[in-house]
């Protein structure tokens, strides 16, 4: 079997770092910051900045060096990844939130053999928000001869081409809302000196609906702009990509003019309503230091885009049930097919939604991972060995599909082949069903309305404590109307986010240990409970789970008569969908027997 090993990734990590060291050291840089990528440069898709120093290709991390030293700070799915990923003789790996940027960057300064007592951080301005950027500096306050300074994108030297991706206007059509109704709506809310500046993918594509002419490499299909809006006067888009759609409603404007259309477009007196949390310092820091009034505004719209419409609500319904198609045929296939790989099971599944109605491209990469390779959250077989699938063992899928009018993202758990052979299948099982309890347990729950998603987080965490166990990422998130596959709401222990009526979100427990990990993912709709000022979840999607890996005797009345419903919809759905594949009408029974 093959480990995620990846060594010709980060191959040229002693080179890389070689060279960006010099440059550090010419620039007087004691210490940068790296993160994921350019926010705003639309490249052709290749490695993130990361990637490209340290061979880690996951999607949340940041690499922080010095000119002794290299860190990689990421967070609890990808810290087995990132030691298989980098080399250890180069990077150390830390882990958020045990450790964060601040504290890691105090560590390299005290140890660093430097004689100088003056001490500069770098932080390239497009790739952090303005808010980590302040909370930086204030965390340095007051130690003398510390400064942050920003510095410029080009930093690394990569010389990466642009996309020649176009974008398009999304049709208002599988919304039920034109782009100009949005609009009004923020504008309803800004008062007469006020303008609002963002640059949130989810609210820039919900709100003027541009989208990518084709998925990027992480699946993206939403451009990275700059949007600033005001009381009256057209809305201004900047991208860096080609616009193939005008709306008379909208001006777009190359990304390279932002500074020259500052002054034509923002007068002296307005204020500059920013979320400091998403915007990248470079734009809000621009902003000041030409003498304009930039202000907070954390969240403040964050509902437009999280709730969604009733034309949303039944195209995101249509997509589950059809993605649901999809990953049944997907996982008998897993299941009943042998010589395959874990590619060919990704395949299959690209294959299947390729045929569904409305297909543009999958949401994400599917993790498509047997055995060992499970215990990495994030695995990806086309980047790391695509293992051979053999006759006995745990298999993960997480996948999903963006429709042209919406997104999908679920996750299943199988066991190929006969689990008593397994010595230790008692406790395999044992493990599973926990995480089914979770599911359950957070499927069924009342809530009430904006209490916070941190609150409800620990509903789904409550059989995993009790076994003993906890995960190292968030219960769920937000998935967008054909948008970001991840969006707010964060379903996690520090979430701020507010639970309201009409939001899709995820619930994806899971355990992971050294050798294996088993994780289970639905999608849920929020809507109101009979009880009221309280909220409860529709589930969306209808896939079986893994009938050999379920201890009937861990489960409660309560949580066999849910599964039971479960099964019933299950079979009522898509018993006569399958009934002439036979080997997919035959898993579909397997798996949903003694429960209907």
């Amino acid at each position: 079997m093959t480990i995620c090993r990846c060594d010709c990734r980060g191959s040229n990590s002693a080179d890389s770092l070689a060279e960006i060291r010099m440059k550090m050291s010419d620039a007087g840089i004691d210490v940068i910051v790296i993160s994921m990528q350019n926010s705003f440069g639309n490249f052709v898709d290749g490695p993130s900045d990361v990637e490209f120093i340290s061979g880690f290709s996951g999607s949340n991390g940041k690499a922080i060096i010095s000119l002794d030293r290299a860190v990689l700070l990421v967070d609890g799915r990808y810290v087995k990844q990132a030691r298989e990923q980098s080399d250890s003789a180069i990077w150390e790996i830390k882990q958020y939130p045990d450790c964060d940027t601040i504290s890691v960057v105090a560590e390299l300064w005290t140890t660093e053999t430097t004689d100088s007592f003056e001490k500069v951080l770098g932080m390239i301005s497009t790739s952090i928000s303005y808010g980590s950027y302040i909370s930086t500096i204030d965390a340095f306050r007051g130690l003398p001869g510390v400064s942050v300074e920003l510095i410029e994108p080009n930093f690394l030297n990569r010389n990466r081409k642009k996309s020649e991706t176009t974008v398009f206007l999304h049709d208002p059509i599988h919304v039920g809302e034109s782009s100009d109704e949005r609009i009004n709506r923020i504008r309803a809310d800004l008062k007469d000196d006020e303008v609002l500046l963002f640059t949130e993918q989810s609210m820039i594509g919900w709100l003027f609906g541009v989208r990518l002419s084709r998925a990027t490499e992480s699946k993206s299909i939403i451009p990275n702009c700059v949007a600033i809006i005001s009381k009256s006067g057209k809305p201004v888009l900047f991208c860096d990509l080609d616009v193939i759609d005008s709306s008379p409603s909208l001006e777009i404007r190359k990304l390279g003019e932002f500074e020259d259309a500052v002054s034509s477009t923002l007068r002296s007196s307005d204020i500059v309503a920013c979320d400091y949390s998403t915007v990248p310092a470079y734009f809000i820091s621009y902003l000041q230091s030409h003498g304009f009034d930039t202000r907070d505004s954390r969240s403040k719209y964050s509902d437009f885009f999280c709730v969604k419409n009733n034309t949303e609500i039944k195209n995101q319904r249509i997509a589950a049930e059809l993605t649901s198609i999809a990953f049944i045929e997907t996982l008998a296939f897993a299941e009943n097919e042998s010589g395959i790989t874990e590619t060919d099971v990704s395949d299959f599944f690209e294959n299947a939604a390729k045929k569904l109605p409305g297909f543009v491209d999958l949401s994400f990469n599917s993790i498509s991972a047997f055995g060992e390779n499970t215990s990495i959250v994030h695995y990806n077989p086309k980047i790391c060995g695509n293992s051979r699938i053999s006759d006995i063992g745990l298999f993960l899928f997480d996948a999903g599909i963006h429709f042209n009018n919406s997104t999908t993202d679920m996750t299943r758990t199988v066991f190929i082949g006969e689990i008593d052979d397994l010595i230790d299948w008692r406790r395999i099982r044992s493990i599973y069903t926990t995480v089914l309890k979770s599911v359950i347990m957070f499927s069924a729950a009342k809530f009430p309305v904006k209490v916070r998603a941190s609150a409800i987080d620990s509903i789904a965490r409550f059989e995993v404590w009790r076994s003993g166990n906890d995960y190292q990422f968030g219960t769920g998130h937000g998935v967008g109307s054909f948008g970001n596959v991840h969006e707010p709401p964060r379903i996690s222990k520090i979430s701020t986010s507010l639970m309201k009526q009409g939001m899709v979100v995820t619930v994806e427990p899971g355990i992971y240990e050294q050798f294996f990990g088993i994780r289970l993912e639905n999608m849920l709709l929020t809507k109101n409970s009979e009880s009221d000022g309280f909220l409860e979840f529709e589930t969306l999607n209808f896939i079986p789970f893994c009938r050999k890996l379920i201890d009937r005797s861990m489960l409660t009345e309560f949580e066999v008569s849910w599964l039971s419903a479960y099964y019933q919809a299950i079979l009522d759905r898509f018993a006569e969908h399958f009934k002439d594949d036979a080997v997919t009408s035959v898993w579909l029974r397997n798996n949903t027997s003694d429960f209907t």
